[in-house]
């Protein structure tokens, strides 16, 4: 009796505590839900405009939200949607044949006011617009959203946007250095890495709930994984490690031309690409921009649908522009991995490097032959310049079911490991926010105490301190020029959890977009490989690894990028040796192209746990030559 009668007051002694921790976590799990539903409504604007779906994408604005346009004010909902026909649908509803209009958000970095209602995002937009036979036109564009929570759901308050370049086609982007206004930060570095409020709910869930809802953060972060790794893979020609990420009875639907099934089928539809591995010369970038992911209330399925750009081509010969949108649903077997059921593949774009989209190319690759599809597909060919775009074939519609329903098993931990997918693309996108406008302070701040960062063509810096001095020893401290900008894009993370989500690898994709005010654009391609860690409950990154894959000037693009040209920044040896480096770089040192050089991942294949050719582990900055 006695023992009962303890056991029972040990109950209601500890009963406070634990609704505590439940109400605390209940907030994490709806800011985390919250951060997702913002990128995902960043990313439906961007997909609504490429179909000229202007009553939706106003519908994705808050109700009474004023947008400030040169000298007019476009009111609510039915004068931004006017606003939207006038700017990008040039007075006319939908998109129709001929028309172009693809607007690609990336590099999102979110933060949360305290009551977790309104939120901030930055994003980079690189507009990519025309009309066949008449016009091909770049516009790139730093964003500064305000978001707030409604009873519909997250949506837009306000946009501010800071033009960086625009330009023609044919000309390529520039900037006025004049009139140029770099969009200021609306976080800190402690506020980029603190990615959920500390707060508690008002009506705690219960634990079952907790731990369901968490679980499918987790598990949709992991269908994305596998979603990125087949991009990854695919830039690279590494046609085993695909086949690996699709189910045995997997289907390839290819809107216009057919459909392919089973491994074989998988195998000759990835033929399209050409021959395993990549040629020397050879460039097959393929980055998926604006996913946008679901997950089925019992965690067994996922759909994410994204934007494929292709910068495609072999060197000496032809370059190639190319877009498309890719749709996939994924399952998840017994053993808990992702494999690709199912492929949607809906050609876009395709234009020659020369020409331009305004002269554009037959959408679809090319079939081979002995490539030919197994049968038929009902997906409508919404390819530009002949056919009007539609997003209804393609699911934009959430499939997550309402909370209480489906059966998911919890996985232990899935907040903590949910989190750090996020806290590591926020922290990753926020460095490249920084140095975009040489904010070296800011910069070094991200990173951890015992933190480390390669420094291009000199050496790695170990420590805070030392990745501040080392970046101002090179660059100075009296800011950007506006005469140029250098505008670092980075997309399609993958992120792999350590420590129970203490510790994160994050590879992140690098578009760099170069401009100047009086001379030719440049661009630059290349791979980060981030080591993220949670120190003081802040995310900081904790190493940078970054090799650049190719360097090349506009007018020749990079089918015409001189061999070796890129060496031409290499420093000389007494300016490497008067900044001390505390380790040598890692890889690559000058970006190869057209030379096909050794790509690391720190990844094994996320089905097959095939290892790549080059892994790379863990690293404190020391590194041997």
């Amino acid at each position: 009796m006695i023992r009962r009668i303890l056991l029972a007051l040990a109950a209601l002694l500890l009963a406070p505590a634990a609704q505590a921790q439940d109400a605390r976590e209940t907030a994490q799990v709806e800011d985390l839900r919250s951060i997702r539903e913002i990128k995902r409504l960043q990313a439906l604007w961007g997909h609504y405009a490429l179909a000229g779906e202007w009553k939706a994408m106003a519908g994705l604005v808050a109700e009474g939200t004023v947008l400030a346009e040169g000298l007019r004010d476009y009111r609510g909902r039915a004068g931004i949607e006017e606003w939207l026909r006038e700017t990008q649908g040039r007075g006319v509803d939908a998109m129709p044949a001929g028309r172009l209009n693809l607007r690609l958000y990336f590099s999102p970095v979110i933060t949360l006011e305290h009551d977790g209602q309104k939120a901030t995002g930055r994003w980079h937009e690189i507009a990519m617009t025309g009309e066949s036979r008449v016009s091909a036109d770049w516009l790139g564009v730093t964003h500064i959203v305000e978001y707030m929570k409604t009873p519909e759901g997250w949506r837009i308050a306000g946009s501010r946007p800071f033009e960086h370049f625009a330009g023609p086609y044919e000309a390529g982007w520039q900037h006025d250095a004049d009139t140029l206004q770099r969009a200021p930060y609306h976080y800190t570095p402690d506020q980029a890495g603190t990615l959920l409020p500390d707060r508690a709910a008002a009506t705690p869930l219960i634990r079952a709930e907790l731990d369901r809802e968490a679980t499918l953060l987790l598990l949709e972060s992991q269908a994305q994984n596998v979603f990125n790794a087949y991009g990854y893979y695919l830039d690279r020609g590494l046609y085993d490690d695909i086949a690996d990420l699709f189910a045995p009875d997997a289907v390839i639907e290819v809107a216009g031309q057919g459909t392919w099934r089973g491994p074989d089928g998988v195998r000759k539809y990835l033929g399209r690409f050409g021959a395993p591995g990549l040629d020397e010369g050879e460039l097959n970038d393929r980055p998926l921009l604006m996913p946008l992911a679901s997950i089925s209330a019992d965690g067994s399925s996922a759909l994410i649908r994204a934007v494929e750009l292709g910068m495609t081509g072999q060197h000496g010969g032809e370059g190639f522009w190319s877009a498309g949108i890719q749709s996939v649903l994924l399952r998840r077997g017994e053993d808990g991995k992702w494999r690709i059921a199912l492929l949607h593949f809906s050609p876009l774009m395709r234009a020659n490097y020369r020409q331009g989209w305004a002269d554009p190319l037959p959408a679809a690759l090319p079939i081979g032959e002995s490539l030919w599809p197994d049968g038929q597909t009902e997906l409508p060919d919404i390819a530009y310049p002949g056919h009007a775009m539609t997003l209804k074939p393609f699911g934009t519609e959430r499939i997550m079911a309402p909370r209480g329903a489906g059966q998911v098993v919890p996985i232990p931990g899935a907040l903590a490991m949910a989190e750090a997918f996020d806290g590591a693309e926020n922290v990753s996108n926020a460095y490249g926010y920084y140095i975009d406008q040489f904010a070296w302070a800011n910069t070094a701040a991200l990173f951890a105490t015992d933190g480390w960062k390669e420094l291009s063509y000199i050496g790695t810096f170990i420590g805070k301190d030392r990745v501040r001095d080392s970046m101002i020893q090179r660059y100075g401290e009296g800011g950007p020029s506006n005469a140029t900008q250098a505008i670092h894009q980075k997309t399609q993370p993958y992120v792999t959890v350590l420590d129970g989500g203490q510790r994160a690898f994050v590879r992140t994709r690098l578009m760099q977009f170069n401009s100047s005010a009086t001379g030719p654009a440049s661009w630059i391609g290349g791979i980060y490989e981030n080591q993220i860690v949670k120190e003081d409950g802040v995310w900081r990154i904790h190493g940078m690894d970054l090799d650049y894959t190719w360097l090349a000037d506009y007018t020749t693009g990079w089918t015409g990028i001189v061999p070796g040209a890129s060496s031409r920044f290499a420093p000389p040896q007494a300016t490497i040796d008067a900044f001390r480096p505390d380790a040598p770089l890692r890889g690559q040192v000058f970006a190869p192209f057209p030379r096909i050089a050794p790509m690391g991942f720190h990844f094994a294949n996320p089905v097959s746990t095939r290892e790549p050719a080059l892994r790379l582990t863990w690293s404190d900055g020391h590194r041997e030559e």
